[in-house]
């Protein structure tokens, strides 16, 4: 499914959909996080990132827009409309949603995205990485050969020990456990963060 399509089928789902259109095409204020991003598909779906921490969704073609809010942390773009909540990282003047809802849009679309210049830092694959929710205390720990020791501590102070080997594309570090699991961890503002577990994980580098 095409990113556009994708993405309406996520707007009509929580009710976004208002009648509107948004024009903006301001470039990003350095620090800021204002600026209107397209999608890199021709697909005339548009965030504009306005100033006050507003956001405006559009998809032109269909004359459909929604507005919400945004927070900038680092390279994260964290946007909330009607109380659905969507994690955008930035990389140079290009944002990405994880999940792929909304495809890769770039300021100036694709003549944007063939301009772009990476901003984003390779993943660290060292030392031990520590991350605590409700769950209990979770603990990845690199290993020589390309290979992650997961342990996961739960309420209690039971213990459960996972290994096993792991691959790097981009900012992304995936990892292969038994049992047929798989952690996929991306590195943004250093640190991990993940959702392969069904809750939200943020893991930090311990001081050696």
């Amino acid at each position: 499914m095409l990113p556009l399509a994708r993405a309406l089928v996520v707007v009509a789902a929580v009710s976004l959909i208002a009648c509107g259109q948004s024009g903006s095409e301001s470039s990003t204020s350095a620090g800021s996080g204002t600026g209107s991003y397209t999608s890199v598909g021709d697909e005339g779906l548009v965030f504009d990132f306005k100033s006050g921490g507003v956001v405006t969704m559009s998809a032109r073609a269909l004359n459909v827009s929604s507005t919400g809010s945004y927070t900038v942390d680092g390279d994260k773009f964290v946007v909330t409309i009607d109380g659905q909540q969507h994690t955008f990282i930035r990389d140079g003047k290009c944002i990405e949603e994880g999940r792929q809802i909304f495809g890769k849009l770039c300021q100036g679309g694709k003549a944007g995205a063939a301009s772009n210049v990476s901003t984003r830092k390779p993943p660290v694959t060292d030392g031990v990485w520590i991350a605590k929710n409700a769950d209990g205390e979770f603990r990845l720990e690199f290993k020589p050969g390309n290979r992650v020791v997961f342990t996961g501590t739960m309420p209690g102070g039971r213990k459960d020990t996972l290994e096993g080997p792991f691959v790097v594309e981009g900012d992304r570090v995936d990892v292969q456990l038994p049992q047929s699991v798989t952690l996929n961890l991306r590195f943004v503002n250093a640190t991990y963060e993940t959702t392969s577990l069904g809750l939200p994980m943020k893991f930090t580098r311990q001081s050696p």
